[in-house]
């Protein structure tokens, strides 16, 4: 892990959001996000120990999944160094089955700020 962002870096960034501005609980919710696609592509290296700048957006929110994207930058650069991210669908805990009603308004409603300059904002579809 060392010299190395992986995953983990953004999961935990996308967990926290979805955990402080959601109320997402994974003891009391009956419903979790599992991870149906991840990627990262590394545009620098990082420097370990450091603090990093992260920024979290939403690509896309479908039915019952959502995708999200990370941009990792070093603490006071400007250069991004990774851009991750995955795709998380939205299912009933205990039979892991999509969700009828799709992903629970309390998860897309606080996510809709993140949707700026997405192929689903509307500012970016009427360009």
């Amino acid at each position: 892990m060392f010299h190395h962002l992986n995953n983990p870096v953004y999961d935990s960034i996308i967990n926290s959001y979805l955990i402080q501005h959601c109320g997402y609980s994974t003891s009391s919710w009956k419903q979790i996000g599992l991870v149906a696609n991840t990627y990262c592509d590394y545009f620098g290296a990082a420097q370990y120990p450091g603090m990093l700048d992260v920024g979290l957006r939403v690509v896309r929110m479908g039915k019952s999944s959502i995708m999200y994207e990370v941009a990792v930058f070093q603490e006071g650069s400007e250069q991004v160094k990774a851009i991750g991210g995955f795709t998380q669908i939205w299912v009933d805990k205990a039979s892991n089955k999509a969700l009828k009603d799709g992903v629970p308004k309390e998860i897309k409603e606080p996510l809709q700020p993140l949707l700026k300059r997405s192929e689903q904002d509307p500012a970016v579809a009427k360009l």
